[in-house]
């Protein structure tokens, strides 16, 4: 709790361009020498086997019997535990190629349609090189993405395509698509009739889940994977971006209620603007090909509306 205060802190200077005095004490405060007590590793584990428990039971179908309902949820389980532990190994190996001090993913069960609230790690010390910025910001994104494409595309292969019920039945959700999830759709199935709609395999289930993790994890929010990356990209002008976003999802918001629920966390946890990190090497033509592929990635993957009611 005294760190995530020592990084508000420190973003929180940032967003509002105080002085260089300000600054000073916080970067201070967050380069503090004492470090936080070691989580024991039975307890990502722990974390790990009760959310592949709650993602299996997510996943599980009516069957004949119990053992044929459980084992109905594990393709939707392995495949979303698959992507989400990949995200956040390429964060912690990246963190450890750069000499940043991280911990193991923390998975969060979570008892809903997904059975989990995603995955995080925590960075314990600061990221001070672009370079290093990129790397750690991109490595999650970049593999989650692939790994979710893969299954998008294979669960579209087996999924089917069945009429819609009939409109306010309140009887079945719709899920959003993305500008790549609709473009795939119509390469593997063609024009889904009126009042038709794909119904969605366990695989590509897991990957829409996953295009949508990716998407909300590469908004270039002060400590989002998208704001490292693009600060690393575009130093401080990462603010204006944040500023955008930040106003696009209060104008989304009038749509899709649930928006709220992140304008809210970018005003009291996850800032606007990326906090400031020294001067450093200028980073290569690949090294920017790869952080210009994120935002690309952000633009396909993201949905405005994740899901309706009919």
């Amino acid at each position: 709790m005294v760190r995530k205060l020592k990084h508000a802190v420190r973003a929180y200077f940032s967003v509002l361009n105080m002085s260089p005095t300000a600054s000073r004490i916080a970067t201070r405060l967050e380069t503090d020498p004492r470090q936080d007590r070691e989580t024991p590793r039975w307890i990502h584990a722990a974390l790990f086997i009760i959310t592949c428990a709650t993602t299996t039971l997510a996943g599980a179908q009516a069957r004949p019997t119990l053992i044929e309902s459980i084992l109905s949820g594990l393709p939707f389980s392995i495949t979303i535990m698959t992507i989400l532990t990949a995200h956040e190994m390429g964060h912690y190996l990246a963190a450890r190629r750069f000499g940043v001090s991280a911990t193991l993913p923390y998975f969060i069960p979570f008892p809903t349609m997904i059975g989990t609230m995603g995955a995080v790690i925590k960075i314990k010390s600061p990221i001070l090189d672009k370079r290093a910025l990129l790397y750690i910001g991109a490595m999650g994104p970049l593999i989650g993405f692939i790994l979710s494409l893969a299954a998008v595309i294979s669960g579209l292969m087996v999924s089917s395509i069945a009429p819609l019920p009939e409109a306010g039945s309140g009887e079945v959700m719709v899920f959003g698509d993305s500008l790549l999830f609709k473009a795939l759709t119509r390469l593997i199935h063609g024009e889904i009739p009126a009042g038709y709609d794909i119904y969605l395999s366990p695989y590509a289930w897991a990957g829409w889940i996953g295009f949508l993790v990716t998407s909300l994890n590469l908004m270039p929010l002060g400590q989002l994977d998208g704001s490292h990356i693009l600060y690393a990209l575009i130093g401080r002008r990462q603010l204006y971006f944040g500023w955008a976003v930040f106003a696009g999802l209060i104008a989304l918001a009038f749509i899709w209620p649930g928006w709220i629920v992140w304008v809210l966390m970018a005003l009291f946890f996850l800032m606007i603007g990326h906090p400031p990190l020294p001067e450093s090497a200028p980073l290569s033509p690949g090294e920017r090909l790869i952080g210009w592929c994120c935002v690309a990635i952000f633009f396909l993957t993201f949905i405005p509306v994740p899901v309706d009611i009919l």
